[in-house]
């Protein structure tokens, strides 16, 4: 189906022709004075281009510069392509008069655009039809086929609930009135944006130990790259949630298959934050398990409810801050904040796609509140929190004028096994536990850049670093790797790096080459994923060929070992197992267990598990 886009242009009435009209009208007047008239009602009959008295000025598209400063050629009827005046489409109360509504017309410009009513028979003409703009009235816009669509460039045919489509300017993610009601922006297959039913997740926040739901809750989904995919939702009373993420679809509004797959992100008084220490968020694939229901699609399963490990009961009330991280690009979205006061495990959030973020549990003290994210350089804060005070408004603002860095250097795989690729990420110092070789990621802060699967092998560059102190991690991710833990031999060694460096340097290459090897596999509990377990446990792992002993420790959530053994003997041809006697394991904590191989009588570390698997709970 072909459309014009081509209105008839304006003609003004050359000046020639202007003052002989006018001289013929004193002729006239002086025999006639009725024939005057006639020459008036020619000059009446002809506009002059860019005179507002006179109504909306037509123009081409196509020409240059049609329409002149503060006005936009427009298509807003069949075969009628007009001058209409430019507007701020977030402004409030709007500068357009009534009868218009200000619309986007393309991707930095909007302008007010006639409205018309949809019951009021044919009022947009031939091949035309009245159609809703998003939530901020209904316009004129071309009719299209969606499974055929033929619209003008930059425009996208929108399907609509009635059946066919309309062409429409593209919608925008970032613009709340770009879709009528609950509709959200979506990009499609083909790399446009359309309005289509949304997809929500469903879930709840609860306590691990009780089963009971948490209010006043903060959750929120992150992309692959763990950057934020949605808003942040606070919990019902009952723990309940709902969060809206985009999903690519097809051109009929189906999710694609694999277009949305996110992670949650949770935090709660009282509550350890979610992921942290050993817990990850398991991937949630959105397209596959969405189900279509009035108007909507639903994602609801296990992996949608988030269970919060209680923190010890306080000496007194424990506060929070909270605030907005206001960047532009790369986006506040996915933002990890740390509440620094100098002790370890400090209390961490993370911003939503907004940038609003909460930082939960803080003790009474003064913080270091910082940022962190690729590409993104923020302002620290630092405040004070009284006992139970909830600090509001703590702003981390962007500086622009402040280079990022990039850290580089190299590792090497030594006896890797089913180790064939790794990654390496940087965790700012002050959430690094020594004891356990771990820390909070900053965001974006890996080789290769996320969601990129581990696949470095020798030379590693992480863009985008913002300043600050790190550890560098090497085989922090379960990929059959680890860190090789022989303290006695080069490169296995943390390393520690202030960006920029002492120097000033802001392109920062690590001399000494990472030492990785191959993992030992766990066979039970935690082989995978976090796994439910019952008294008595006997935990079960690979035995490594050339060991000849190991030691095995068992860790809570919060990093506090709890029991050990460093006596074990080497195994042979069969599989090493012990059976746990330690303290009583409580409902809802969480555990994780971890072994290392020795060798040489049991002196030299050659081996151990994953840094994140191994993880358990008591059923």
């Amino acid at each position: 189906m072909q459309h014009s886009r081509t209105a008839a242009l304006c003609l003004p009435i050359p000046a020639r022709l202007a003052r002989e009209l006018s001289t013929l009208d004193r002729r006239l007047s002086t025999r006639s004075p009725g024939a005057a008239l006639c020459s008036l009602a020619l000059l009446a009959l002809a506009p002059a281009c860019g005179d507002d008295s006179s109504g909306p000025t037509r123009c081409n598209p196509a020409a240059a510069d049609p329409c002149g400063a503060g006005y936009a050629c427009v298509a807003t009827r069949d075969e009628l392509t007009e001058c209409r005046p430019t507007c701020d489409p977030d402004a409030t109360p709007t500068t357009c008069s009534n009868g218009t509504a200000c619309i986007p017309v393309g991707p930095a410009q909007a302008a007010c655009i006639p409205t018309c009513d949809p019951a009021a028979g044919d009022p947009c003409g031939t091949d035309w039809t009245c159609v809703p703009a998003g939530d901020r009235g209904n316009i004129c816009r071309p009719e299209c086929d969606p499974a055929a669509p033929d619209c003008a460039p930059g425009e996208v045919c929108q399907p609509l609930a009635a059946g066919g489509g309309a062409c429409t300017v593209q919608c925008s993610q970032d613009d709340p009135l770009a879709c009528l009601g609950e509709r959200s922006c979506e990009r499609r297959t083909d790399g446009l944006y359309a309005c289509y039913d949304p997809v929500h997740l469903l879930g709840r926040v609860f306590d691990l130990g009780t089963d009971l739901g948490i209010a006043e809750a903060r959750v929120f989904a992150a992309d692959e790259t763990g950057g934020a995919a949605s808003d942040g939702a606070t919990t019902a009373p009952d723990g309940s949630y709902q969060l809206t993420v985009p999903v690519e679809r097809e051109l009929d509004g189906t999710p694609t298959p694999g277009g949305g797959t996110f992670t949650l992100r949770a935090g709660a008084q009282d509550y350890e934050p979610f992921p942290h220490g050993v817990r990850v968020a398991l991937p949630i694939d959105a397209a596959a398990l969405a189900v279509e229901a009035a108007g909507e699609w639903t994602v609801q399963n296990p992996a949608t409810d988030v269970g919060l490990v209680p923190l010890p009961a306080p000496t007194r009330p424990r506060g929070s801050i909270s605030g907005n991280v206001v960047a532009d690009d790369p986006g506040p979205g996915g933002t990890l904040i740390v509440a620094n006061a100098g002790a370890p495990n400090p209390p961490i959030g993370w911003a939503d796609r907004a940038g609003a973020y909460v930082v939960f549990n803080t003790d009474v003290g003064t913080y270091l509140v910082k940022g962190y994210k690729a590409f993104l350089q923020l302002e620290t804060q630092s405040v004070m929190v009284d006992a139970g005070e909830h600090l509001v408004g703590i702003d981390l603002h962007e500086l622009p004028d402040v280079p990022t860095s990039t850290l580089s250097g190299s590792l090497q795989l030594v006896n890797p096994g089913a180790c064939d690729g790794t990654s390496v990420v940087l965790v700012p110092e002050e959430t690094f536990d020594a004891d356990l070789a771990r820390g909070e990621v900053g965001t974006g802060l890996r080789a290769p850049p996320p969601p990129a699967e581990p696949t470095v092998d020798g030379a590693w560059t992480i863009q985008g670093v913002p300043d600050g102190s790190y550890a560098v991690l090497a085989a922090f991710e379960n990929d059959d790797c680890v860190r090789d833990p022989d303290p006695g031999i080069a490169g296995t060694q943390i390393v520690h790096q202030l960006v920029p460096d002492a120097t000033g340097s802001r392109t920062i290459t690590i001399g000494e080459s990472f030492k990785v090897t191959g993992a030992l596999a766990i066979h039970f509990p935690g082989a995978t994923e976090p796994e439910a377990v019952t008294t008595p446990l006997t935990f079960r792992w690979e035995d490594d060929s050339s060991e000849d002993a190991y030691h095995l420790v068992v860790y809570d959530a919060f990093g506090d070992e709890i029991w050990r053994r460093d006596d074990l003997p080497g195994f042979s041809g069969g599989e090493p197992s012990l059976e746990y006697a330690g303290p009583a394991l409580e409902p809802g904590m969480i555990y994780q267990f971890r072994v290392t191989s020795l060798r040489r009588t049991g002196t030299q570390p050659i081996s151990m598990t994953e840094d994140l698997l191994g993880v358990f709970y008591l059923e």
